[in-house]
Parts: C-alpha cells; structure tokens; sequence
C-alpha cells in the first residue's frame, strides 16, 4: 500500500515510537502506574506551555477545552473582546455568544495578523472588558498572530484575562504564557505535539484558576477547580483518554531527544521551504508573509481550479492529503500542514504533487 502523505493541519502522522506506544494495555486511571504518567506528561506540558500555573488536561476536541476556558473563566452578561483572524476566531466568538457573554468583535481580513493598535483602540472604546480571546496560529488562513504584542497591549489597557487558542501553534512555535501574560491557553494532543486527538490540553494561570474558584456559574464535567485538585494527586477528575497519555509521554522526549531549539527550527525551516517551493510553481501565499505560519500555509488557486477537485486529484493520484480553504476560501485556497512529526520529504512530496497535477490541470484548461 502507497505512503499516505498526511499534510493537514491534524490530526498530523504519529512517529512510530508513539504508535508502538498505543499498544500499551490499559492500566487504570487511579493506580500508581498510570499517576506516574501524569507527573511525568503534565510537567513536560508545562515546559512547552511556557510554565503555566498547571495544565489541565481535559479528554474532548480543542473546542471543548475553548468552552472550559470561557464556561471556568466568565459569566453571562460579561463584555469580551474577540480577536478574529479567520474561521476559528469566529468560532471563539460564537463560544463566547453561546455562554451568554456580550461580545465585541475585532474583525481582521483574512489572509493578515491583527494590528495591536486596533486592540489597543477596541479596549479603550469598550469599558469593562472582563477577557480578550484570540487566536494564536489560524490554520483556517495560515496567519500567526503577534500574541506578545497584542498581550502586552491588553495588559496595558485593561485587566481583562487573556484566553489563546494555541490548538496549532504550541510545540512548533513559542508559547511564552508567564512570560506573555496568558492566562489559558487551549492546546491539543493531535497536532504539533504529534499524538492522537483525545486530549484538549490547558495552561492555566494562577490568576485564572482563582478566577474559577471564584465562578458562580456551574460546571459538571469542563469544572477547573476539581480538575486542577486532580492533577495535583497526580490523576483526573474523570476517565481519561489513557492511550494518550501514553502517546504524549513518548511524544515528549521525542521532542526533548531532537532538542526544542532544533523542533522550532525545523518548523520555521519547513515552512519557508514549502513558501518558496509554492512561489516556484507560479502561485501566492494567501496569508502575509510577515505573519505566515510556521505550521500551516495556505495558497491561492488560479481562477480556473476549484480547490475541492485538486485535493481530490492530489489523494488520489498522489497520495498526498491537503486540506480545502474554509467558508470563503472553500474553493479558491489549499492549506498545507507541516507541523508535528514531518521532515524535508513531506514537504518536497507535496511540492511535486501539487506541481505535477497544476501542469495537467494546466494543460486541460488550455494554460
């Protein structure tokens, strides 16, 4: 069977050390052997989170832990300013509607990072900004927002909470939260810390966690204070995902092994290479340059090429897997994934695929 060549932006390949790690049998979630996990994974978490107060790990998809981040941190009727950049900035947003929180929008054209002077002009137009929640990486336009910067804005301007959406940045590019001034930021198992999904993984602040213990508003299953008093006994407040805790362990001295100054490199190196290889074959980057990202880039497609039909051909002919523009970008943008387990020759192969079926494509529409 060919080699799929997986270039989404996750769930990415898993190296196999990390699937030979999912044979484990399962042990169970309140013995010793699986707390030693826990006190071996959460702190190693905490070193790529930029040394949080705790990291919380919750087994649900990366939209759940933003939901635990608002549900723990806010209450109804309380004003957030939402940083949108593309489609999971809206998605912030309606979280933010859904739990009953006036929300003001800060809109940015896709394919461009926020400017952190519109912030700054948002916060000192709306008082009593209880949080600001935006998007570190936006995989929907391949775009890395200036997160110090616009943090450094907020801190300035208000006492709001900071909640980042980190799903597709933290364990390929910095994620400084003490450092920065974050005060959740929502991760995932399945992306650049190369596991499988399962697992929403939150940094928490100290200043957060007191927030929530503070939180009149009820939670069940996404509560903060009883998961963190969990992990602090070295388990979870309910049955988690436990094959990826496994898979996390190994994932983590993988990264430890190659060094987080060569992962960050490797990221950064990977992502100029598949820039400039798709300037090569003719076509633009649709995000900004300046602001690209390290783990996803997206391009426009000719006029005459629908999106959907070259995925399609690049699968079948190729066995190569992008992903499709989102909402507006549906059919006129490719996103290709070089996070988490990937090398020089997943991004030369997308680069020859996406070059042979362009000629073909090409030449049957007469270019």
């Amino acid at each position: 069977m060919p080699r799929v060549n997986l270039r989404i932006s996750g769930p990415t390949p898993l190296p196999p050390e990390v699937r030979a790690a999912l044979s484990t049998d399962m042990v169970s979630h309140r013995s010793e052997a699986f707390r030693a996990i826990v006190r071996e994974v959460l702190p190693g978490l905490g070193a790529v989170f930029g040394d949080p107060a705790t990291v919380l790990p919750f087994t649900c998809s990366g939209t759940g832990g933003l939901e635990a981040a608002v549900v723990n941190t806010l209450r109804p009727g309380q004003r957030v300013v939402v940083v949108s950049i593309g489609y999971f900035g809206g998605r912030l947003a309606d979280i933010a509607r859904t739990a009953g929180l006036d929300v003001v929008l800060v809109e940015v054209p896709w394919g461009r990072a926020a400017d952190p002077q519109d912030l700054a002009a948002a916060l000192r137009r709306t008082p009593d900004v209880a949080a600001v929640l935006m998007t570190h990486n936006e995989t929907s336009t391949g775009v890395l927002n200036p997160l110090p910067e616009l943090c450094a804005v907020v801190r300035e301007h208000s006492d709001a909470l900071v909640v980042a959406d980190v799903v597709s940045s933290v364990g390929a590019t910095p994620v400084l939260m003490r450092e920065w001034g974050v005060d959740v930021a929502v991760g995932v198992s399945q992306k650049a810390l190369m596991s499988p999904p399962g697992l929403a993984l939150l940094g928490v602040s100290a200043r957060a966690l007191a927030v929530a213990a503070a939180n009149p508003v009820r939670r069940g299953y996404f509560d903060f204070t009883a998961m963190a008093a969990a992990v602090e006994e070295g388990t979870t407040t309910y049955t988690p995902a436990i094959p990826v805790f496994y898979a996390l362990r190994v994932a983590l001295r993988m990264i430890e092994d190659e060094g987080w100054d060569r992962v960050l490199a490797r990221h950064r190196r990977l992502a100029e290479r598949c820039r400039d290889g798709i300037v090569d074959l003719g076509l633009e980057p649709a995000a900004e340059r300046a602001y690209a990202s390290p783990t996803v880039t997206s391009l426009s497609l000719p006029g005459e090429l629908r999106a959907s039909e070259v995925r399609e051909r690049l699968a079948e002919e190729h066995h190569v897997l992008v992903a499709s523009g989102r909402a507006k970008w549906k059919e006129s943008v490719l996103r290709v994934g070089h996070l988490g387990h990937v090398g020089d020759e997943d991004v030369e192969g997308v680069l020859a695929a996406l070059g042979a079926v362009l000629r073909d494509g090409g030449a049957r529409h007469g270019g």
